[in-house]
């Protein structure tokens, strides 16, 4: 029987390898989910109060987030939009998704309602019956 000549380390070895591939897919769902949390609010809005609230259940329907700022400018998705162009936007989304199509108001709670009658009808003539208007709790 051969004796080896080799000298045995010793000592532990790690393999890091699996544990940089699960840091970098972490690095890249945050960053993406944190894209898309800041999108929906990237422009100030100080919106209103309301005395009873129900949790929302999180659901899988493509949405539309329209944001009415203090100064009456609508925005959708960090850019400044008209109202045709939310108009389009909204019939093209209940066309291509249907029922599962749903448009939120970001509004201040000093714009006036004849800003966003606009929208709501819009969402009527486009047959989406999904509005929702975000709100702050007491």
């Amino acid at each position: 029987m051969k004796i080896p000549t080799q000298k045995r380390r010793r000592g532990l070895r790690f393999n890091i390898t699996p544990l940089i591939d699960v840091v970098f897919l972490l690095i890249i769902f945050f960053l993406t989910a944190s894209h898309f949390v800041r999108s929906e609010t990237l422009e100030e809005v100080d919106l209103p109060e309301a005395a009873e609230t129900e949790d929302e259940t999180e659901t899988e329907l493509k949405r539309l987030v329209v944001t009415v700022t203090a100064d009456q400018v609508l925005h959708v998705g960090g850019k400044e939009v008209s109202v045709a162009e939310v108009e389009a936007r909204i019939t093209s989304g209940a066309e291509e998704f249907g029922g599962e199509f749903e448009v939120r108001i970001r509004g201040d709670r000093t714009v006036p309602y004849e800003t966003i009658e606009p929208i709501i009808l819009a969402c009527a003539r486009a047959g989406v019956t999904r509005v929702k208007f975000p709100v702050v709790a007491k």
